[in-house]
């Protein structure tokens, strides 16, 4: 299951980040309100950046030290933290 915010690497290769999503239904009067979680795929300016990271990461974990990444919602800082849970950068 994939959060808010998390940075994923595609089957294509190509970097994207999860974000969340109104779904509207036009017609539809009691809809609710109804969120989609998405995964958008970044400008070419971040997937070098995010390759590089995701290289970086792969020598953290070499050494034992699970981290995973996070983009900010500005897409304008990218923060390394513990892994709290398994394997969160694909």
């Amino acid at each position: 299951m994939a959060y808010d915010g998390e940075l994923v690497k595609m089957a294509n290769g190509r970097w994207a980040r999860f974000q969340r999503c109104q779904v509207v239904r036009p017609g539809v009067e009691d809809a609710g309100e109804t969120m989609m979680l998405i995964a958008v795929e970044l400008d070419e300016r971040y997937q070098l950046l995010l390759d590089e990271v995701a290289d970086s990461l792969a020598h953290y974990r070499h050494r034992g030290i699970p981290v995973q990444a996070k983009l900010d919602d500005e897409a304008r800082r990218l923060t390394l933290h513990p892994e709290s849970e398994p394997s969160a950068l694909h």
